[in-house]
């Protein structure tokens, strides 16, 4: 280290990290803005998937897998004393009420390590 002294933070809360599983028709987009405006959700991703229904309507040739469709996996960590209240928020915004729709589970976190951006990210840079 160079000797500066390094501003001490608060440690967070533990962590929930919830997983949602949606079709690949923009859900996941709309998922995650929404989840950013209503609760200022930043650590959350989207990642595509291919994917057969256990308990859908799956046609294949007798010996054959079912064909396999995209869907997107949603993945948000958020403070655990607001978990239940995101949880509950996805699953309306995501319409996962109606059939066929997908499915999401919630679970504790090991740990998470804090990452926050610098208000001034140039500060004490030194041009050349």
């Amino acid at each position: 280290m160079n000797g500066d002294a390094v501003p001490s933070r608060a440690p967070r809360e533990a962590g929930k990290l919830i997983r949602c599983i949606v079709p690949d028709d923009g859900t996941d987009l709309r998922l995650l803005n929404a989840l950013h405006d209503r609760f200022g959700i930043v650590r959350a991703e989207t990642a595509p998937y291919r994917g057969v229904a256990a308990l859908g309507n799956a046609k294949s040739k007798r010996g054959k897998l079912p064909e396999s469709i995209l869907v997107r996996v949603v993945t948000v960590i958020c403070d655990a004393s607001e978990a239940d209240a995101v949880f509950d928020f996805m699953f309306v915004e995501a319409h996962l009420d109606k059939p066929n729709r997908g499915l999401m589970w919630q679970g504790p976190l090991i740990g998470t390590t804090p990452f926050e951006l610098p208000a001034d990210p140039v500060q004490g840079v030194q041009r050349a």
